[in-house]
């Protein structure tokens, strides 16, 4: 009768391990297809603001700095964002939420610029730009939630007892990392821009 019992008890500690594991790893691979969703958005919006820095040579002859400056930002964030990818760590997804808002703040300026310049002259390019800026910020916006939100589901299963028992021997030690930026009021760039 105990040898019965010892082998019950060995069965369900198997099977609880096996559905640890299931939900641990569907955890990890959720958020880090949501990363990679995330990673695509923030590509995208970095070539739009290249583009916009393009559109926006005219407007810029009296600002070479922050003409360098954005430029420089954009390079930054691509280069931050590359290594993001490779190690998801949370001192990586701490740098490239620097580095993104960095980029936010110099694109608020060039806003603050452009609003001047464009009151005096349209320019049908550097709206089309804006717009697809806009486009990028939106999806930003939502992907950087979802992304966030499944990492913190993830971090849940591995602060609760028995998963997180589980989690330490299965190897999933490391809590995923959040991505925190400031994006709201860039968002809205484009619809500024045009009034």
């Amino acid at each position: 009768m105990g040898m019965l019992a010892i082998l019950l008890i060995l069965v369900l500690l198997v099977g609880a391990a096996s559905i640890c594991k299931q939900k641990l790893t569907a955890g990890k691979q959720n958020y880090q297809e949501s990363f990679m969703a995330l990673k695509i958005a923030l590509s995208c919006r970095h070539q739009a603001a290249k583009h916009v820095l393009e559109a926006s040579q005219l407007h810029l002859l009296n600002d070479a700095d922050l003409n360098r400056n954005l430029a420089k930002a954009c390079g930054e964030a691509e280069w931050v964002l590359s290594q993001a990818v490779r190690s998801m760590s949370e001192e990586s997804l701490r740098t490239l939420s620097k580095a993104e808002s960095k980029l936010t703040a110099l694109l608020r300026q060039l806003q603050n610029h452009l609003l001047n310049e464009l009151k005096h002259r349209e320019d049908a390019c550097l709206s089309n730009q804006l717009e697809m800026l806009e486009v990028a910020e939106s999806d930003i916006l939502h992907l950087r939630r979802a992304y966030n939100r499944s990492a913190e589901r993830y971090n849940r299963l591995l602060r609760k007892l028995p998963m997180s028992v589980c989690a330490y021997v299965l190897g999933h030690k490391n809590y995923a990392g959040l991505i925190k930026f400031e994006d709201s009021n860039t968002a809205q760039m484009s619809k500024h821009l045009m009034v």
